[in-house]
């Protein structure tokens, strides 16, 4: 969808993080008179519709360019997300834990958001594995995102919030209602035990962390052991990075927009 619906190209950024550039390339739409009269006449009658059709795919894609750009200024500690190569209604991201019960643990999920968003049920945010949490299901990795979120509304919640809960899960333990129950009772009752298997299942995530991603998706997370041959180069590259090319790069050329910073709405920026 994303790949298809917007041409891209590389501008420059920083070291290692080209930015991308997204245009909107709208088709042609041919005018009343260029049609047959009936066409024309069942075209004038649904006109409304099906360009609110039309451009409620625009506006869906736009909406999610925008979330991912507000994701990306909350600068959330430990967390990389990338959307899908494929759709841009799924999110793979890695949770990297630095502190805590859970310190250690390197935690992939996918995040699925409905096909109506924002006028939609909660978004679902799955571990793949399941991490041992009391808000996980460890059957399907599933995360219990309606506690916090019990109903989405348009323009007061964002998916970065969603991303941000999913993390806060692992510092602050809640029992009350679990997915997990043996997960909420060993927290109550018996906290050494909980740690235990707590350790075991960031043993397990962790593991697994270098096994090849269950889809073909290339913007799928895929760990690779360090290779020297490899990654030393891009490291000395990120060590020398100098405070005055971020500079430069803030003021270049960042491509067009038509959307305000931090705005949903389309259109919302004047053009210059």
């Amino acid at each position: 969808m994303a790949s298809e619906s917007f041409r891209t190209k590389s501008v420059e950024g920083t070291p290692g993080n080209p930015q991308t550039t997204f245009k909107r390339i709208l088709p042609s739409t041919p005018s009343v008179g260029e049609l047959p009269t009936a066409t024309g006449s069942l075209l004038d009658r649904n006109s409304n519709s099906k360009q609110n059709q039309a451009y409620g795919a625009f506006f869906l894609e736009y909406s999610l360019i925008s979330e991912y750009l507000l994701l990306q200024k909350q600068f959330l500690s430990g967390v990389y997300v990338i959307p899908s190569a494929g759709s841009p209604l799924k999110w793979f991201g890695v949770i990297f834990m630095r502190q805590g019960l859970y310190q250690g643990g390197v935690f992939r999920f996918t995040l699925y958001v409905p096909d109506n968003y924002p006028d939609c049920e909660c978004p679902i945010l799955v571990f793949d594995p399941p991490v041992f949490n009391p808000l996980i299901n460890m059957e399907t990795g599933e995360l219990d995102v309606k506690r916090a979120f019990p109903k989405w509304r348009r323009n007061g919640k964002h998916l970065w919030q969603v991303i941000q809960y999913a993390k806060l899960i692992f510092y602050k333990i809640e029992t009350e209602s679990p997915l997990n129950p043996e997960a909420a009772e060993l927290y109550a009752k018996d906290l050494e035990l909980f740690k235990v298997k707590t350790s075991e299942s960031i043993s397990v995530c962790n593991d697994r962390m270098y096994e090849k991603p269950n889809t073909d998706d290339p913007h799928a997370l895929h760990f690779t052991p360090w290779d020297p041959s490899i990654h030393d180069d891009f490291r000395k590259k990120l060590f020398s990075y100098k405070k005055g090319d971020q500079d430069n790069s803030k003021n270049s050329q960042s491509g067009l927009s038509w959307m305000q910073p931090g705005s949903l709405q389309i259109f919302s920026k004047p053009s210059s």
